[in-house]
């Protein structure tokens, strides 16, 4: 999976990320999952969701920000060259 790629949804990502914990604790040696410790792999994957979202998002607006960055050229502006008073001058 190319994550640059692939935009993912908040949804996306959350519903993947409790697929993934609910597998991995169903492998474990524990007895069945309660209702509250279903809630509670949820309410953690929603968070861990919104965490990564928003991690992606940063990253893609650094990497747009460096694209454009990198495609304009630069242009530098001239320095004000301070020219003395007339009182300095004498």
């Amino acid at each position: 999976m190319d994550m640059e790629k692939q935009k993912s949804s908040k949804k996306e990502l959350k519903g993947l990320i409790n697929d993934t914990l609910q597998e991995a604790i169903s492998r474990l040696a524990l007895p069945e999952p309660t209702k509250k410790v279903k809630k509670l792999i949820y309410r953690n994957a929603k968070k861990l969701a919104t965490v990564y979202s928003d991690m992606m998002k940063r990253e893609e607006k650094k990497k747009r920000k460096l694209e454009r960055a990198d495609a304009a050229p630069k242009i530098k502006k001239a320095k004000k060259v301070k020219k003395p008073a007339l009182a300095e001058a004498m």
